[in-house]
């Protein structure tokens, strides 16, 4: 598996899944700490 050979399509296509991953995570993780937080 080497990742040294990426081309700039596969490059901006892996960024644009981290992100969405990363965005998708991040209003998860949001979702539990707000029902935490409003059920203290």
């Amino acid at each position: 598996m080497s990742t040294s050979m990426l081309s700039d399509d596969e490059k901006r296509q892996n960024r644009r899944t981290g992100l969405t991953l990363l965005s998708i995570a991040a209003v998860f993780f949001a979702g539990v700490v707000v029902k935490y937080w409003l059920l203290a």
